[in-house]
């Protein structure tokens, strides 16, 4: 049995997670329980380690190819949907993206009305710790409203209020306001309970004509027009996976502008 370390070999655990099948927790797990297979006989040790490009694993009898992981940001429009299909028949995200969202998923969601930044990667360990709420990953928005927001309203985001959700009461964390214009300001939150800024501008007692979310931790929407998508270059990408590491992911705040 191969246990000692080599050139470009890591540990079983680890190469469950590198190919994106389960955390290193659930890996151990997984070993444990029998249902990893190295080269055709099961594997017990986690702490065996493993050439990804020349050992055979397999979890529950099914082959675990490596995966290349893609990431690819979308400026999402206005009246599309968050999700692969819907079954009444609304435009989706993946309208938008088409054959470039293949394999892809999208990290958290933006609703009908709202536009912006929208990740989608087949990365599934970044996303589950970008969507985290252990992350506090800051998400920055820009807020249009029907008049200008009151000073005392601003206070009352910064500091965090009551909204009802689902019937239930919940206390917002606190917030980053940035008056932009009389009636537009950004707004970074580090929690994404569901429409939670319509919700709370709506407790105020004011009307959103647009919401763009400009920023997500480090990545930033920048002039990506309207429509369009791009992937991401490695080293936004490595910005995003330091900051979904960090106990307090608060790389975006509202002085981040759009260009």
């Amino acid at each position: 049995m191969k246990t000692s370390r080599g050139p470009g070999r890591v540990t079983l655990p680890r190469a469950l997670s590198k190919l994106g099948l389960a955390s290193r927790s659930q890996a151990i797990r997984y070993i444990q329980d029998g249902d990893v297979t190295v080269n055709k006989r099961v594997e017990l040790n986690p702490h065996r380690w493993i050439d990804l490009e020349q050992d055979r694993i397999e979890v529950k009898n099914q082959v675990a190819k490596h995966r290349s992981f893609r990431y690819v940001v979308l400026h999402k429009p206005k009246g599309f949907v968050t999700t692969s299909s819907d079954e009444r028949g609304q435009k989706t995200v993946f309208d938008v993206i088409g054959d470039h969202g293949e394999g892809l998923s999208p990290v958290g969601r933006l609703d009908k009305d709202s536009t912006g930044l929208l990740l989608f990667t087949n990365d599934h360990q970044l996303a589950n710790r970008l969507t985290s709420p252990d992350s506090e990953l800051a998400k920055t928005y820009v807020a249009c409203l029907d008049r200008p927001i009151e000073r005392e309203d601003m206070l009352v985001l910064s500091r965090g209020m009551e909204i009802r959700i689902k019937g239930s009461a919940h206390r917002t964390k606190p917030a980053l306001i940035s008056r932009t214009l009389p009636s537009e300001f950004e707004i970074s939150i580090t929690e994404g309970k569901n429409r939670q800024i319509r919700r709370m501008l709506s407790a105020l007692g004011y009307e959103l004509s647009g919401l763009q979310r400009i920023s997500v931790g480090p990545l930033q929407l920048g002039d990506l027009a309207v429509g369009q998508f791009r992937d991401l270059t490695s080293s936004e990408v490595t910005g995003l996976k330091e900051a979904a590491r960090s106990p307090k992911a608060k790389a975006a705040g509202p002085k981040n502008r759009r260009q």
